[in-house]
């Protein structure tokens, strides 16, 4: 189904342009999605979808967007430039629904599971979303103090793999810690205190890894009820390594060393 907008006052455009905020998204249950390639996963996901917005349509998408119960708005520049967080948007975007399944069902039975501790930035918490589902990881955990999953930020660093693997959010220390004890899964912390360097390091079957911020590091709370510590060895003279570095580090080293517990 295509309509056309052309205007800024549409209260479409105008619900799309808030969900820049975490409170509207939050309130609509909606997030926006942007970019041909990002949108491209959506629609190959089972992610639900509640619009698409286009001011050039692919035209591999064309027959459908005629027949779809989902609407496809055709909007002029200006109107995808309201609803877009990039300066430059591109041709295409969507509404797709929130989702917040809970840890609880979460039943992987062996390898890896990647936790976002204290994770503010949205660039790294985007690109650490997307390495953990390069690397082959079972699922990712935004812990309560981290960035919004559905930041435009996050969405976008992510470049569509949040619709690829099980991802929770706004799960708190200790049910993480308990979710683990109760299903023999290992919580492994990244530390510099007496810590197993990355080379003499062996991955439990089950890891639960948990990376903290470049500024505060993982929580006490985890540090506490971690089962072991690793930390990457430096070579030179640099004293730490982004976070999001440090990840896909310790995730390719996981993945391709195995989880020989």
């Amino acid at each position: 189904m295509i309509q056309n907008i052309i205007s800024l006052k549409n209260e479409i455009v105008k619900k799309a342009a808030s969900l820049k905020q975490k409170k509207y998204r939050q309130r609509e249950q909606l997030f926006l999605v942007e970019g041909v390639r990002a949108v491209e996963e959506v629609r190959h996901s089972d992610w639900e979808t509640a619009a698409y917005f286009y001011t050039r349509l692919p035209e591999a998408w064309q027959a459908e967007a005629a027949s779809s119960g989902t609407p496809y708005y055709a909007v002029t520049d200006a109107v995808m430039a309201k609803i877009a967080a990039t300066e430059e948007p591109q041709s295409v975007a969507a509404l797709v629904r929130l989702r917040r399944p809970l840890l609880s069902s979460f039943r992987p039975g062996r390898g890896l599971v990647l936790v976002l501790d204290q994770i503010h930035d949205p660039g790294n918490a985007g690109t650490m979303l997307r390495t953990a589902c390069a690397a082959g990881a079972e699922g990712v955990v935004f812990l309560q103090d981290s960035v919004d999953l559905y930041n435009p930020k996050v969405v976008r660093a992510a470049m569509g793999n949040l619709f690829h693997l099980p991802v929770f959010t706004d799960v708190a220390p200790a049910d993480l810690i308990s979710w683990a004890r109760d299903r023999g899964w290992k919580l492994v912390v990244t530390d510099l205190r007496g810590a197993v360097s990355l080379p003499a390091f062996t991955w439990p079957e089950r890891t639960v890894l948990v990376m903290g911020s470049e500024a505060e590091g993982v929580s006490d709370t985890l540090l506490a009820a971690a089962d072991t510590r690793v930390r990457i060895p430096m070579y030179g003279p640099a004293e730490s390594l982004n976070v999001g570095v440090a990840a896909g580090i310790l995730l390719y080293d996981c993945a391709s060393r195995g989880r020989q517990g």
